[in-house]
């Protein structure tokens, strides 16, 4: 008994730890439908955009070179499949993509949904939020 209730007490300190590290991370977590969006952020604050991909078609979110960089910048990028899809070969999932905040000013996050390969065609997507940087 005196073991289980040490486990309990551990855990609830270690979610008590979590939650004040995300608060202090500044995270927003943006999605589809954030799109077209405006945002205040800090800087040194950073948030988070989560996209629907399938990059077995050939399809991936590419920043638009419009976005200022020396604004806000991507500071980690990943994909992850949809759980409940797991087994399935080809099935979709989300791309995450971390932005972090580093200077003052206004400037747009655009990401296409494209094929790196076909240059002249238009993305079949457009995801873009309005950043303000104070």
């Amino acid at each position: 008994m005196r073991s289980m209730r040490i486990v309990f007490i551990s855990l609830a300190v270690l979610i008590v730890i979590l939650a004040v590290c995300s608060c202090q991370a500044g995270g927003n977590e943006l999605t589809e439908e954030n799109n077209g969006d405006s945002i205040k952020l800090a800087v040194d604050d950073t948030v988070i955009i989560k996209l629907e991909s399938n990059p077995t078609t050939g399809y991936g979110w590419v920043l638009d070179g419009k976005t200022n960089t020396s604004i806000i910048t991507i500071v980690d990028s990943e994909y992850a499949q949809s759980e409940e899809d797991e087994e399935l070969v080809g099935a979709g999932g989300h791309e995450f993509f971390t932005f972090k905040a580093l200077a003052s000013g206004d400037t747009d996050i655009i990401l296409n949904y494209e094929r790196s390969w076909e240059e002249e065609e238009e993305p079949l997507e457009t995801f873009k939020i309005s950043i303000s940087v104070e």
